[in-house]
């Protein structure tokens, strides 16, 4: 039986380097392209360069253009000898043999380096991918880093650490333990698949996902105290319009602040792609955004996330508002809820303006909506002695 095999290197499949609404560079992704016995699929090659470093599946105009062609070169040559094999053996080649195929074959037992291989990999938004080095970096500070130490014990020793850990002084929220826990249970999965280990620790294990933290909102009495606090610095006055700028279009902060809106706003819409999903969004430009948008050119403020995430609190408070779980993205859980699903805007099309890939993140919203009108009804009770 003899397997048939065609092969081609791709930049970009999914347009991340080439979408039209980022105002700065965004490396994209190199894979194969790859034909094994007439089925047809895509694996990754770790490499990722800028749109205009490569050339008919060659890497140009890169310091490192020569050991990276090479390293093309060198999977290239493994996918080859892994179906020649197949073909010695009178086995079939599948496309299970083919992935991760470069780090079995440099006989490298280490799961982190493994981990960070595949992290380095993936297509994750700045945030997500920070949030898995985090993970990555405290395995290998417990000193868990090769894969036989991928067991049901490791497991367990991990989740009595994270127990005992405290954050600002209190212990470590259920919700953020299970989170370590489903991040490196991903990993699992995908080492798996990709043949690097055998075994899933996490089938004879389970952690429970525990109650997160009420989404707080602000109500249009607090969005109208934003807009009319005068006494600001010109520091806190950039801060409080691009919080009410994601308070009026439900854009996330790193959306936001890459966003060429002369290019997205399309009269009275934005158009965008969340990159946290690649999901493509529309939403409305209300007129308080058209007016932000203006007195800016266009052009809104940028700042250092941090920066931004740390001032939220103290504008909130000169505008008399005191709600401390109020930060950054709780104005887009603003805008899901008092500005548009409170005034009858149907959830399809809040999800639209989101850029959620599932109507269902959107319902979590539509929850926060229900207490919210729970709470005023006990208070309206009350008032009337109900």
């Amino acid at each position: 039986m003899l397997n048939t095999i065609q092969t081609q290197v791709v930049f970009d499949r999914k347009h991340v380097a080439t979408k039209v609404f980022a105002i700065k560079p965004v490396k994209g992704l190199m894979q194969f392209s790859i034909t094994l016995n007439g089925e047809r699929r895509f694996l990754s090659t770790g490499i990722r360069v800028y749109k205009d470093q490569v050339q008919m599946g060659r890497i140009v105009n890169h310091e490192q253009a020569q050991k990276l062609n090479d390293r093309l070169d060198n999977q290239v040559r493994e996918i080859i000898q892994i179906v020649n094999d197949c073909d010695r053996k009178g086995r079939k080649a599948t496309f299970a043999m083919l992935r991760g195929i470069y780090f079995r074959a440099a006989g490298n037992s280490s799961w982190t380096d493994w981990m960070a291989a595949a992290i380095a990999e993936r297509k994750l938004a700045d945030g997500t991918r920070k949030h898995h080095v985090k993970v990555l970096n405290y395995l290998i500070s417990q000193g868990f880093t090769d894969k036989a130490q991928m067991t049901v014990d490791t497991v367990q020793r991990i989740d009595r650490d994270l127990h005992n850990r405290k954050v600002a002084g209190k212990p470590m929220m259920q919700t953020s333990i299970y989170d370590y826990h489903k991040v490196l249970k991903g990993y699992i999965h995908i080492a798996i698949r990709q043949g690097f280990l055998d075994f899933d620790p996490y089938t004879m294990f389970q952690t429970n996902k525990g109650k997160s933290r009420e989404r707080e909102v602000l109500t249009m009495e607090d969005i109208q105290k934003l807009m009319e606090l005068k006494t600001l610095n010109l520091y806190m006055q950039h801060v409080r319009d691009l919080f009410l700028m994601q308070i009026w279009t439900g854009i996330s902060v790193g959306d936001m602040m890459t966003l060429d809106f002369k290019t997205a706003v399309q009269g009275d819409i934005i158009k965008g792609v969340r990159g946290k999903t690649g999901e493509v969004y529309t939403t409305v430009l209300l007129p308080q955004a058209r007016n932000i948008l203006e007195h800016y050119h266009y052009r809104l403020p940028v700042m250092a996330y941090d920066d931004y995430r740390r001032m939220i609190q103290p504008t909130l408070q000169a505008a008399g508002i005191e709600k401390p779980g109020i930060s950054t993205h709780n104005a887009r859980h603003t805008f899901a809820t008092t500005v548009t699903l409170a005034h009858g805007v149907p959830i399809e099309t809040v999800s639209k303006m989101l850029g959620h890939t599932s109507v269902k993140t959107t319902q979590i919203y539509a929850k926060v909506l229900d207490s919210s009108v729970q709470e005023q009804a006990a208070r309206l009770g009350a008032a009337l002695g109900m």
